[in-house]
């Protein structure tokens, strides 16, 4: 199993990557390479067919779908469409790329972990978003500063069209929130990202921050809505959860590489979360 990707952005400022042109391809016959990143992936097929699988969902694509693959969702390419493989445009988006702009209230990354929520796999009959990626594409080729805030205008409104109809939780992803100290806090938040196997203390999270563990509790709990440590094994969970069902490790090693050195608590956190045991889901 692969581990996850570190997608590397030219530019960390403005952390998007577009490649135009692309055809499906499937490394070797009998051969499943799985990637996962946590970067969110845009596949606009413009031609041709091709069959993904995305997760444990087989996907079948033609001209005119949008793919969304949501962070630490596996993914790789099952067939490449025959004599007619499915062409694409790729778009690689950090879940930072909307930072400094809380005005607008749209904070990817509190969307998908602090209110646990994904975007739909996949769009057929949305001529909006793929007009969106069509002009992406076009505003790319010229890479100068205007083109550059273009494109973020962009994905400003693909991802409101997104937000409005592309979500498969039940809790929604109402962009209410203004995330005014999410700068303060995200020192422990990329912490926990990067390094999530380790065994990690409020005060360690409160140090990263330089901020007092009281001054960072009521922080985190005000931008995030939960505490550290609930988000922290939310984090856990979700990685966990997709390795459950993806790979042939031993429930104990996942949890393991999890950050969960202790099999009993994360069988019952997780079922807490999934309503359903690691061992059952494991079988299904």
């Amino acid at each position: 199993m692969k581990k996850p990707e570190d997608i590397y952005f030219h530019d960390k400022s403005f952390p998007l990557l577009i490649r135009r042109d692309r055809v499906s391809t499937v490394n070797e016959v009998g051969i499943t390479i799985q990637a996962i990143h946590e970067a969110i992936e845009i596949k606009y097929f413009y031609e041709g067919t091709s069959t993904l699988l995305i997760g444990n969902d087989t996907v079948k694509v033609e001209a005119g779908d949008v793919v969304i693959i949501n962070p630490y969702e596996f993914h790789a390419t099952l067939d490449c469409g025959g004599e007619t493989p499915g062409k694409y445009h790729i778009f690689m988006m950090g879940l930072d790329f909307f930072d400094g702009v809380r005005a607008a209230g749209v904070d990817l990354r509190h969307i998908i972990y602090g209110k646990n929520t994904l975007f739909k796999t996949k769009f057929s009959d949305n001529e909006m978003l793929r007009a969106l990626l069509t002009r992406a594409v076009e505003e790319n080729e010229s890479k100068t500063a205007a083109s550059r805030l273009a494109i973020f205008g962009i994905f400003a409104e693909l991802f409101a069209e997104l937000l409005k109809c592309g979500t498969r939780s039940g809790e929604g992803a109402s962009s209410e929130d203004i995330l005014h100290y999410y700068n303060v806090i995200e020192p422990a938040i990329r912490m926990i990202r990067d390094e999530y196997s380790r065994r990690f203390t409020v005060e360690m999270l409160a140090e990263a921050c330089n901020i007092s563990k009281f001054h960072f509790c009521r922080i985190f709990k005000a931008v995030m809505g939960m505490s550290a440590i609930k988000y922290l094994n939310l984090y856990r969970l979700k990685i966990a959860d997709t390795l459950l069902t993806s790979s042939d490790r031993q429930i104990g090693e996942i949890a393991a590489i999890c950050g969960f050195e202790d099999a009993g608590y994360f069988a019952r956190i997780y079922k807490e979360q999934y309503g359903d045991t690691p061992s059952r889901r494991e079988d299904a």
